[in-house]
């Protein structure tokens, strides 16, 4: 009986699948991505505007429930950028020829989520656009509106988009390791990678992942607090610097304040030593899975 050849024969490569481990791994990463994205948005539209965003929505003075309004308002905004989050995603898989399919869940009474999904068969570079338009399309649309209106209350919506779209990072790194002949199928429960037998495999760990953003962080976020209270004032000083304030106190953009008078030497650390440590992490452990599917898989052949 003669041979085929193995490496034109069609397996799966990859098959990822929404485990209760994973529902957990992913909330941690959608918390660090929340952090990071509050952080950078918050920031802009301060550096823009010349001054933070708020989100009193009630008018002052109607009484105690204020703060609930407030409250209640800004649990609207970030549900309701869920519609055009999956929409957008949608509406990539109907310009490649699929029917989308549209739904939400509680994955293992964790992770509530919605999702945007078709039976299409898509190539690697068909699914890295699926996989990014929200991102991109939402980014690129909201943020001029929020500038140019001066509308604070987008950065709610924001972050939450590029919260949930750390998945979607991470899941594009990945396929981007693979040839670009693969195919790949996604579904309600997870994705699966196709090609051929002689394609390299990757390694498609969110665990890796998880680990890696949060130790980058903790790591970023000692050496950050260590580095301002200590290294700073002590540079400050030998420069001159008398006063120097790096956000603003009160936010989440506040990451540190020295004072150096006759009557006063005074230094704080506030909050944005968090953003700056869940923003180095999360680009470590991106960089580490990207690079980490760059490797190539090493095979042992047996000799009888």
């Amino acid at each position: 009986m003669a041979a085929g050849n193995s490496g034109d024969s069609e397996t799966v490569l990859a098959d990822l699948e929404l485990t209760r481990g994973l529902t957990i791994q992913m909330t941690a990463i959608g918390t660090l991505g929340m952090i990071v994205g509050w952080a950078v948005f918050s920031s802009l539209y301060q550096a823009m505007t010349g001054h933070p965003a708020s989100f009193q929505f009630a008018p002052p003075g109607i009484g105690w429930w204020t703060d609930a309004l407030n409250v209640l308002v800004i649990v609207i905004l970030a549900t309701v950028f869920i519609v055009p989050h999956e929409w957008l995603h949608g509406l990539a898989i109907r310009y490649y020829g699929g029917k989308a399919r549209y739904g939400v869940g509680i994955a293992h009474f964790i992770l509530p989520y919605a999702y945007a999904t078709t039976d299409h068969e898509f190539s690697r570079n068909q699914f890295v656009v699926v996989l990014l338009t929200p991102l991109v399309v939402l980014t690129l649309l909201g943020v001029p509106l929020m500038i140019a209106f001066e509308w604070g209350w987008l950065i709610v919506p924001l972050t939450l988009n590029a919260a949930g779209a750390v998945a979607d990072i991470w899941m594009t790194l990945m396929v981007l390791s693979y040839p670009s002949h693969i195919r790949i199928v996604d579904h309600e429960d997870g994705v699966r990678i196709l090609g051929r037998s002689a394609d390299r495999p990757r390694s498609l760990s969110i665990t890796t992942l998880v680990w890696d953003a949060l130790s980058g962080a903790a790591v970023a976020v000692f050496g950050s607090l260590i580095l301002l209270a200590i290294g700073g004032p002590i540079l400050l000083s030998l420069l001159g610097v008398e006063s120097l304030t790096v956000g603003t106190p009160g936010t989440i953009t506040y990451l540190f304040s020295f004072t150096n008078t006759p009557t006063e030497i005074s230094f704080g650390v506030g909050p944005g030593v968090l953003s700056l440590g869940a923003t180095l992490g999360l680009g470590y452990a991106f960089l580490r899975s990207y690079l980490r599917g760059k490797r190539p898989v090493t095979t042992t052949v047996e000799s009888e």
